[in-house]
């Protein structure tokens, strides 16, 4: 069965460790348009900020913003899950009473900061192309709609902050999506339902989709597909459920299997 849709994360999957894009992935973008392949891009990142990464071809991609929490097509919004504001609330509450570690919200239009420190502030940027410093996230929540509330811990997110945001489960999805970041979202949100989502738009199955992914927040998008690649430097538990393994970011792993697959 032909492959019709290519959904690939960001971080540590098309970006090599120094944050750079493959020089062939676009050209290779174009050969699978020419084959009316659909490609996403599956990120916890921003929309802006994927916008910004894919500025030359960014009408022939799919954007997977926010891990799932945002959908865009050729400039357009074509789908938006936001989180309880009360469930905000109380974990903005947590988040500021915990140690080295800093909240992030992400609403529709924008990122929101309250904190100063200049290492946390950096990272921040690096995801997010439209970002604000505000005093008081409480009054953003109140104002807008947030798809995702990221929190950066400074040591490691898996050990420390998900442990204190795991009680969330059960209202939110609470996921680790880096060595220093946990991300939570609406139960309906992740990167998994957002592939259905265009599955379902598009009249595309499971057999006919495939992924590439490297962290914890991929997890649900491997489970929406058959061809499920999880990259050489994946996280093991990634790679537990994934039917295919690929080269590292570092290798061009997605490159380089999207070639193998389809003889390019």
């Amino acid at each position: 069965m032909t492959v019709k849709l290519i959904a690939a994360d960001m971080d540590g999957t098309l970006l090599d460790s120094n944050h750079n894009l493959s020089p062939y992935l676009f050209n290779l973008i174009k050969q699978l348009k020419d084959k009316n392949i659909k490609f996403a891009i599956a990120s916890g990142r921003q929309y802006y900020n994927l916008l910004k990464n894919f500025d030359d071809i960014k009408d022939d991609l799919f954007y997977i913003a926010d891990n799932g929490s945002n959908i865009y097509y050729k400039g357009q919004s074509i789908y938006i899950e936001a989180i309880d504001k009360e469930e905000l609330k109380k974990v903005l509450k947590d988040a500021r009473l915990a140690k080295d570690m800093y909240p992030v919200i992400s609403g529709v239009e924008s990122a929101y900061i309250e904190d100063r420190n200049d290492i946390f502030v950096e990272e921040v940027k690096r995801y997010n192309e439209k970002l604000e410093i505000v005093d008081d996230l409480l009054e953003v929540i109140e104002r807008e709609k947030i798809c995702k509330f990221s929190v950066y811990d400074m040591i490691d997110a898996e050990k420390y902050a998900y442990n204190i945001f795991k009680k969330y489960n059960n209202k939110s999805l609470v996921c680790v999506s880096g060595k220093h970041w946990i991300d939570i979202m609406s139960p309906k949100a992740n990167k998994g339902e957002a592939i259905k989502i265009l599955q379902e738009k598009y009249n595309i199955s499971y057999d006919e989709t495939m992924a590439f992914g490297d962290y914890l927040n991929d997890y649900e998008m491997m489970q929406s597909c058959k061809y499920s690649y999880a990259m050489d430097n994946a996280h093991p538990k990634l790679k537990e459920i994934c039917n295919f393994r690929a080269k590292s970011n570092d290798e061009d792993g997605v490159v380089d299997a999207i070639r193998r697959h389809f003889n390019l």
